[in-house]
């Protein structure tokens, strides 16, 4: 998937006009909740054996790599367990996650652009929240970076707070400073953490 405005790779889709934006490309506007097109979600599953060739194609497409630091630690998607979303046969978006021992840690989660709107990274949260009551853990922890505004505000939405700021951390991790959402400079680790309620009011509020 391309940007509409020049040949780099999409990660947005703008849910006003429909076009694939780059990170150079997208920007936060104030809307009106009235004035976005409502569409039908998709199922989410547990990944599958079978699942890890997609998984590491969207780790590449999104991240160059399908290793992941966050947490002082490194992960490797490939080695965790996943939910997928799905349109038909085709993967549309995957939360991939650690289980440790108080907590569920979301390593990576991305949607593709065309099924960006569809409460995708909602129901893959939702998932994640299902595992961690199963296996009796309090928390859901993820981290992000100081320029993606669209995950800060996924995951606040959802319930998160920021918990921690570890200023200069992934400038640090890649030895120089990247353009990231709206060619903010990515600098910045942002930790977020969401403790578990007995059951989930704040997605039946929403």
């Amino acid at each position: 998937m391309r940007c509409h405005y020049d040949d780099q790779g999409a990660y947005y889709r703008c849910a006003r006009s429909g076009e694939y934006v780059c990170l150079d490309h997208a920007r936060l506007d104030v809307v009106s909740v009235g004035t976005r097109v409502k569409l039908p979600p998709l199922p989410v599953r547990r990944a599958r054996s079978q699942d890890y060739d997609a998984i590491r194609a969207i780790a590449m497409m999104y991240w160059g790599e399908t290793e992941v630091e966050c947490f002082d630690r490194t992960y490797d998607v490939l080695a965790l367990p996943a939910f997928l979303a799905f349109c038909g046969d085709e993967v549309a978006g995957m939360l991939s996650y650690a289980l440790e021992e108080d907590r569920i840690n979301i390593v990576m989660l991305n949607v593709h652009p065309e099924y960006q709107g569809r409460r995708t990274a909602r129901s893959l949260l939702a998932m994640a929240e299902e595992e961690a009551r199963a296996r009796s853990v309090s928390r859901l922890v993820v981290t992000t970076s100081n320029d993606d505004l669209p995950a800060l505000y996924v995951y606040q939405r959802w319930g998160f707070v920021i918990t921690e700021v570890k200023p200069g951390a992934i400038l640090e991790h890649h030895g120089h400073e990247e353009a990231g959402f709206a060619t903010i400079p990515v600098r910045d680790e942002i930790r977020l953490e969401r403790h578990l309620r007995a059951t989930n009011e704040f997605a039946a509020s929403n």
